[in-house]
């Protein structure tokens, strides 16, 4: 199912029968205590000393009704929610879809008591102001002044849960590289890396090839999922490999949120941590615990260094080191987002990341 990414404003009707839920445990409050105490209004009349219990009474349908405004505002304010929210899958935010707090929330609530100076019809009115707004009907008047903003996340996202009105963007690793900067060290040609750490070496065999300009090839919008299975390394394999002595990879603890990357080869990399990806990768200022993970390419249409590859929670950020032949993420319905170079884009279990001729695919241990 395609995660929905757009903020839905919240309908006139939504707002009013929200805003009705809302009203409904005072409303039912007065049905009990607002006749009980006219009972003994009129009986006090003959009865005097009943004026005390009718000040009792009244006092604790001022406490109740007081108590509960007061526990709605906060609700409100803590997290979006009221009754009626809860209800109908509405919530309250700031314009930048993060929580209102009390000052909004309050500004907002009391221009609709205010308007009630004006019984019933008042409320109403500035409850479904927002059907007035010309702005695309997001905020009634109280909305407006206050700063705030109703939306309907059942047929859109909550921005309180995924990362304000900018979305999961914002939960990203902070951008450790700007395109076109020189990668420290990066030597000139494709020879070793010098000091790197080889973490896992997918792809075998790297077939050594004089240095050429990288090739620049078109890559398709979309490809078919790769559906090799996972294929273990044998120990004898390994020793052939001309990159021993970089080091064999170390086997870690899986954690709940861990996530390893299938590749088309069939080789699987378990991704503990931070990972630079590429033809000869070497690193940039600021990569800081990130080790370097070289694939055989022979066609040449990755990058020296492609991807930048950092662990999410149950996902991965993928960045674009400004690659000839660029990159992309694929998700499980055929959608395709172009990787734009220096700027994280999130990847999902399920989806599959292209940069040159070669792919892999995120998947749960």
């Amino acid at each position: 199912m395609a995660v929905k990414m757009d903020l839905v404003d919240a309908r006139t009707t939504q707002r009013l029968l929200a805003w009705l839920i809302d009203f409904l445990p005072v409303l039912v409050l007065s049905v009990i205590f607002l006749p009980m105490i006219a009972s003994k209004m009129v009986a006090s009349l003959s009865a005097p000393q009943l004026a005390g219990e009718i000040a009792g009474t009244y006092i604790l349908y001022s406490v109740l009704a007081l108590a509960y405004t007061v526990f709605l505002w906060w609700w409100e304010a803590t997290s979006g929610k009221t009754l009626g929210n809860v209800l109908l899958g509405l919530r309250t935010t700031t314009l930048k879809g993060e929580r209102p707090g009390w000052g909004k929330t309050i500004i907002r609530r009391l221009l609709i008591a205010v308007a009630g100076i004006v019984p019933i019809l008042g409320s109403v009115l500035m409850v479904i102001s927002n059907h007035f707004d010309a702005n695309g009907k997001k905020q009634g008047w109280h909305d407006k002044v206050a700063g705030t903003l109703v939306l309907d996340i059942k047929a859109g996202r909550d921005p309180l849960t995924t990362g304000g009105a900018a979305g999961p963007q914002s939960f990203a690793p902070p951008q450790q590289y700007a395109p076109g900067r020189r990668f420290v060290g990066e030597p000139d040609d494709a020879q070793g890396t010098s000091g790197g750490v080889i973490d896992s070496v997918p792809g075998a065999v790297r077939a050594a090839a004089p240095e050429a300009q990288e090739s620049v090839r078109p890559r398709p919008s979309a490809r078919p999922k790769p559906e090799a299975k996972i294929v273990e390394v044998p120990s004898t394999e390994a020793a052939a490999d001309p990159d021993e002595d970089l080091g064999h990879t170390q086997i870690r603890p899986q954690s709940p949120d861990a996530v390893h990357l299938l590749f088309d080869d069939s080789q699987c990399l378990d991704l503990a941590g931070s990972i630079l990806i590429g033809r000869n990768p070497s690193y940039s200022d600021g990569d800081v615990g990130v080790h370097l993970v070289a694939l055989d390419d022979p066609d040449r249409t990755v990058s020296k260094t492609h991807l930048l590859i950092q662990p999410g929670v149950g996902s991965v950020w993928v960045t674009d080191r400004d690659s000839g032949n660029g990159s992309c993420i694929v998700d499980e319905d055929g959608n395709v987002r172009e990787l734009v170079p220096g700027k994280p884009e999130q990847a999902m279990i399920g989806h599959t990341v292209y940069f040159g001729d070669r792919y892999f695919q995120v998947e749960r241990p």
